[in-house]
């Protein structure tokens, strides 16, 4: 049976929101530039990273890609929409204020049942979102211990200097251990999933907005074959944010609404399992009324922090009547997509192995973010059967080489 012909891909658009971190647009693209290299190795092609361009009204960057392989060229240009200033504003809070904002996030989510329904959804998930938590109570632990033991030795003082003790070995353990191990990053994030479930960042929201008009603008100046909003980790909530309000703003001005999304290692139900997530379901239910918004979303079970084989449409509760999959959901090998040593090497890195789904293979793989952002292959044509380069024409690109 002859295999069905996908139209190539010449020009594209790829608007990327990141995850909760404090990476900015600059480092952002350095490590693009980095990770070309292995990925124009290992797919013997060739690819140009450009000058990055930034739009600091809305906080977008754009570098312009230029494929060239066997498969044909194709220039893209990938803007990435940063937060990064609002993750480095958590961050520069008082302690005390972002441990009182983790702890209000995360009764809230435990009072709530959410932590359940993660349970429920995807255990290593609900595993990842109690981290932060054990930590601190393990810090506590250490300060207890400390306390006791500078007590047994009848330090001068009476109790204040044993008090003096103990919280100052926690905080000393803790501060080492907290920023090496994420531990207070990931106390920031939960609590900004919270807030922004509940509607209470219009600074974020804000962002959202401008960046959809950004891309709205962007899309009616150039004609691209293809469009792609891109999702990971938190982004793959914030996309879909991004998406309803771009799909709202062309259905105002007569325009198609006919982009694609794509959300990988996604933790959009973090934000859509919670009850009082209306917003966003509001959201995602009215995304999936436009028939030409197409939803790729790619999966992995190595990657905790994801929700592996979990459709987040269905899961938040919502049904549609479309005849394809809203979202087509694809599952993915880590293991299949770097080299034996080097998979070895960082598949117990949690934070590591979440990233391999923005960054390059070593070893040629069905999904390749490289591949799917710059290559002639569309997203539609994606599969777990079918390599974005076929064997012939890889084997020719290897020997011209």
């Amino acid at each position: 049976m002859s295999e069905v012909t996908q139209p190539s891909v010449s020009r594209r658009a790829v608007f990327l929101v990141g995850g909760y971190e404090r990476n900015d647009a600059a480092g952002f693209f350095r490590r693009i530039g980095r990770e070309m290299d292995r990925f124009c190795k290992c797919w013997s092609v060739e690819a140009t990273l450009e000058k990055p361009v930034e739009h600091a009204q809305v906080s977008v960057t754009t570098a312009a890609v230029d494929y060239r392989g066997p498969d044909g060229a194709c220039r893209s240009e990938i803007s990435f929409l940063s937060f990064d200033d609002i993750v480095k504003h958590d961050g520069a809070r008082p302690f005390v204020v972002r441990l009182l904002a983790y702890l209000v996030a995360f009764f809230d989510y435990v009072l709530s049942g959410t932590m359940f329904r993660f349970f429920a959804t995807n255990w290593r998930f609900a595993l990842y979102f109690l981290y932060p938590f054990v930590m601190l109570l393990v810090f506590a632990w250490l300060a207890t211990a400390a306390y006791r033991l500078a007590g047994f030795l009848a330090l001068p003082g009476g109790p204040v200097l044993p008090a003096i003790v103990g919280a100052a070995f926690a905080y000393a353990v803790g501060r080492f251990i907290g920023r090496r191990y994420f531990v207070f990053h990931l106390m920031d994030l939960w609590s900004f999933s919270r807030e922004h479930l509940h509607c209470r960042r219009p600074v974020m929201d804000a962002r959202i907005h401008g960046w959809a008009g950004l891309i709205a603008e962007r899309i009616a100046a150039a004609d691209y074959d293809e469009i792609l909003l891109v999702g990971h980790s938190t982004g793959g909530a914030l996309i879909l944010d991004v998406a309803h309000q771009l799909a709202e703003r062309l259905v105002v001005e007569g325009r198609p609404v006919d982009f694609k999304l794509v959300t990988v290692g996604s933790t959009s139900l973090k934000v859509a399992l919670h009850p009082a997530a209306k917003r966003a379901r509001m959201r995602l239910e009215a995304l999936a009324s436009h028939p030409g918004v197409v939803w790729t979303e790619f999966q992995a079970l190595t990657d905790i922090i994801n929700f592996y084989k979990c459709d987040p449409y269905a899961r938040a509760g919502l049904s549609h009547r479309r005849g394809d999959a809203f979202p087509r959901q694809m599952q993915v090998r880590v293991r299949d997509m770097l080299e034996r040593d080097t998979y070895r090497r960082v598949k117990k890195n949690f934070f590591r192995v979440h990233y391999q789904f923005i960054s390059a293979n070593s070893r040629r793989y069905f999904y390749d973010f490289f591949m799917i952002c710059c290559g002639t292959r569309p997203i539609e044509a994606v599969r777990g059967d079918a390599l974005p380069i076929s064997a012939e024409a890889g084997k020719t690109a290897e020997a011209v080489s």
